[in-house]
Protein backbone atom coordinates (compact mmCIF):
# COMPACT_ATOMS: atom_id res chain seq x y z
CA UNK A 1 0.00 0.00 0.00
CA UNK A 2 1.28 3.45 -0.80
CA UNK A 3 1.43 6.21 1.80
CA UNK A 4 -1.46 7.95 0.05
CA UNK A 5 -3.69 4.91 0.36
CA UNK A 6 -2.73 4.41 4.01
CA UNK A 7 -3.62 8.03 4.79
CA UNK A 8 -6.90 7.69 2.89
CA UNK A 9 -7.72 4.50 4.81
CA UNK A 10 -6.82 6.22 8.10
CA UNK A 11 -9.03 9.18 7.20
CA UNK A 12 -11.93 6.88 6.34
CA UNK A 13 -11.54 4.90 9.57
CA UNK A 14 -11.19 8.11 11.59
CA UNK A 15 -14.27 9.60 9.98
CA UNK A 16 -16.26 6.47 10.75
CA UNK A 17 -15.54 6.58 14.49
CA UNK A 18 -18.13 9.26 15.39
CA UNK A 19 -20.71 7.57 13.17
CA UNK A 20 -20.02 4.29 14.97
CA UNK A 21 -20.45 5.95 18.36
CA UNK A 22 -23.62 7.61 17.10
CA UNK A 23 -24.91 4.26 15.82
CA UNK A 24 -24.22 2.77 19.25
CA UNK A 25 -26.11 5.61 20.95
CA UNK A 26 -29.04 5.20 18.55
CA UNK A 27 -28.92 1.44 19.07
CA UNK A 28 -29.00 1.88 22.83
CA UNK A 29 -31.89 4.31 22.50
CA UNK A 30 -33.78 1.82 20.32
CA UNK A 31 -33.05 -0.98 22.80
CA UNK A 32 -34.36 1.26 25.57
CA UNK A 33 -37.66 1.66 23.75
CA UNK A 34 -37.82 -2.07 22.96
CA UNK A 35 -37.71 -2.89 26.67
CA UNK A 36 -41.23 -1.53 27.13
CA UNK A 37 -42.56 -4.54 25.22
CA UNK A 38 -40.83 -6.84 27.73
CA UNK A 39 -41.77 -4.77 30.77
CA UNK A 40 -38.11 -4.55 31.82
CA UNK A 41 -37.99 -0.95 33.00
CA UNK A 42 -34.57 -1.34 34.63
CA UNK A 43 -33.07 -2.42 31.31
CA UNK A 44 -34.86 0.48 29.60
CA UNK A 45 -33.31 2.89 32.09
CA UNK A 46 -29.86 1.36 31.55
CA UNK A 47 -30.03 1.52 27.75
CA UNK A 48 -31.46 5.05 27.73
CA UNK A 49 -28.87 6.22 30.26
CA UNK A 50 -26.08 4.87 28.10
CA UNK A 51 -27.51 6.57 25.00
CA UNK A 52 -28.03 9.88 26.82
CA UNK A 53 -24.59 9.92 28.47
CA UNK A 54 -22.86 9.14 25.16
CA UNK A 55 -23.30 12.76 24.09
CA UNK A 56 -23.81 11.48 20.55
CA UNK A 57 -27.57 11.94 20.18
CA UNK A 58 -29.01 14.81 18.20
CA UNK A 59 -31.82 16.78 19.82
CA UNK A 60 -34.76 14.71 18.48
CA UNK A 61 -33.13 11.42 19.53
CA UNK A 62 -32.05 12.87 22.88
CA UNK A 63 -35.59 14.04 23.58
CA UNK A 64 -36.94 10.58 22.71
CA UNK A 65 -34.39 8.91 25.00
CA UNK A 66 -35.24 11.31 27.85
CA UNK A 67 -38.97 10.68 27.40
CA UNK A 68 -38.47 6.91 27.32
CA UNK A 69 -36.20 6.94 30.36
CA UNK A 70 -38.66 9.23 32.14
CA UNK A 71 -41.48 6.78 31.45
CA UNK A 72 -39.34 3.90 32.71
CA UNK A 73 -38.41 5.83 35.86
CA UNK A 74 -42.09 6.60 36.45
CA UNK A 75 -42.95 2.93 35.96
CA UNK A 76 -40.50 1.91 38.69
CA UNK A 77 -41.76 4.66 41.01
CA UNK A 78 -38.80 7.05 40.76
CA UNK A 79 -40.95 10.11 40.11
CA UNK A 80 -38.19 12.61 40.86
CA UNK A 81 -35.93 11.07 38.19
CA UNK A 82 -38.83 11.01 35.72
CA UNK A 83 -39.59 14.67 36.38
CA UNK A 84 -35.89 15.54 35.99
CA UNK A 85 -35.78 13.81 32.58
CA UNK A 86 -38.92 15.56 31.35
CA UNK A 87 -37.54 18.88 32.60
CA UNK A 88 -34.24 18.31 30.78
CA UNK A 89 -36.13 17.47 27.59
CA UNK A 90 -38.28 20.60 27.97
CA UNK A 91 -35.12 22.72 27.98
CA UNK A 92 -34.49 21.40 24.46
CA UNK A 93 -38.13 21.41 23.30
CA UNK A 94 -40.05 23.99 25.34
CA UNK A 95 -43.12 23.76 23.10
CA UNK A 96 -43.59 19.99 23.28
CA UNK A 97 -47.07 19.28 24.66
CA UNK A 98 -46.30 15.60 25.36
CA UNK A 99 -43.40 16.55 27.62
CA UNK A 100 -45.63 18.86 29.65
CA UNK A 101 -48.29 16.16 29.80
CA UNK A 102 -45.83 13.50 30.99
CA UNK A 103 -44.30 15.80 33.58
CA UNK A 104 -47.77 16.82 34.79
CA UNK A 105 -48.70 13.17 35.27
CA UNK A 106 -45.52 12.46 37.25
CA UNK A 107 -46.04 15.60 39.35
CA UNK A 108 -49.64 14.50 40.00
CA UNK A 109 -48.48 11.09 41.16
CA UNK A 110 -45.97 12.80 43.45
CA UNK A 111 -48.84 14.84 44.91
CA UNK A 112 -47.66 18.19 43.56
CA UNK A 113 -51.05 19.19 42.15
CA UNK A 114 -50.35 22.89 41.59
CA UNK A 115 -47.28 22.20 39.44
CA UNK A 116 -49.10 19.35 37.70
CA UNK A 117 -52.00 21.64 36.83
CA UNK A 118 -49.64 24.32 35.48
CA UNK A 119 -47.97 21.74 33.23
CA UNK A 120 -51.17 20.12 31.98
CA UNK A 121 -52.66 23.53 31.18
CA UNK A 122 -49.52 24.30 29.16
CA UNK A 123 -49.89 20.94 27.36
CA UNK A 124 -53.51 21.76 26.50
CA UNK A 125 -52.59 25.26 25.35
CA UNK A 126 -50.02 23.74 22.98
CA UNK A 127 -52.25 20.86 21.87
CA UNK A 128 -55.95 21.15 22.77
CA UNK A 129 -56.65 17.90 20.89
CA UNK A 130 -54.42 15.81 23.17
CA UNK A 131 -56.63 13.15 24.69
CA UNK A 132 -53.82 12.25 27.07
CA UNK A 133 -53.58 15.78 28.42
CA UNK A 134 -57.34 15.90 29.05
CA UNK A 135 -57.05 12.56 30.84
CA UNK A 136 -54.19 13.82 33.03
CA UNK A 137 -56.18 16.95 33.89
CA UNK A 138 -59.09 14.71 34.81
CA UNK A 139 -56.82 12.67 37.06
CA UNK A 140 -55.60 15.86 38.75
CA UNK A 141 -59.19 17.02 39.32
CA UNK A 142 -60.16 13.59 40.61
CA UNK A 143 -57.20 13.53 43.00
CA UNK A 144 -58.26 16.94 44.30
CA UNK A 145 -61.82 15.70 44.84
CA UNK A 146 -63.51 17.58 42.00
CA UNK A 147 -65.44 14.70 40.45
CA UNK A 148 -67.54 16.91 38.17
CA UNK A 149 -64.50 18.57 36.58
CA UNK A 150 -62.76 15.19 36.36
CA UNK A 151 -65.77 13.67 34.60
CA UNK A 152 -65.80 16.50 32.03
CA UNK A 153 -62.07 16.10 31.38
CA UNK A 154 -62.42 12.33 31.00
CA UNK A 155 -65.33 12.96 28.63
CA UNK A 156 -63.11 15.26 26.54
CA UNK A 157 -60.38 12.59 26.45
CA UNK A 158 -62.91 9.95 25.43
CA UNK A 159 -64.39 12.17 22.72
CA UNK A 160 -60.92 12.57 21.24
CA UNK A 161 -60.05 8.88 21.57
CA UNK A 162 -63.33 6.93 21.74
CA UNK A 163 -61.70 3.49 21.60
CA UNK A 164 -59.48 4.03 24.66
CA UNK A 165 -60.66 1.61 27.34
CA UNK A 166 -58.91 3.46 30.19
CA UNK A 167 -60.71 6.69 29.31
CA UNK A 168 -64.03 4.80 29.08
CA UNK A 169 -63.51 3.19 32.50
CA UNK A 170 -62.63 6.48 34.15
CA UNK A 171 -65.54 8.36 32.61
CA UNK A 172 -68.06 5.61 33.34
CA UNK A 173 -66.66 5.09 36.81
CA UNK A 174 -67.38 8.71 37.75
CA UNK A 175 -70.94 8.39 36.41
CA UNK A 176 -71.86 5.68 38.89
Amino acid sequence: MTNGRILLLAAIVGAAAPVSAWADAIGDSNLCYAQFATGDNKAAIDYCSRAISSGELGDPDLIAALINRGVAYKNVGDLNAAIADYTQALRIAPRDALLYQNRANALRERGDFDAARTDVEQALALDPDSAGAWYVRGAINEAEGDRDAAREDYRAALNLDPENEVYKEKFLGLNR
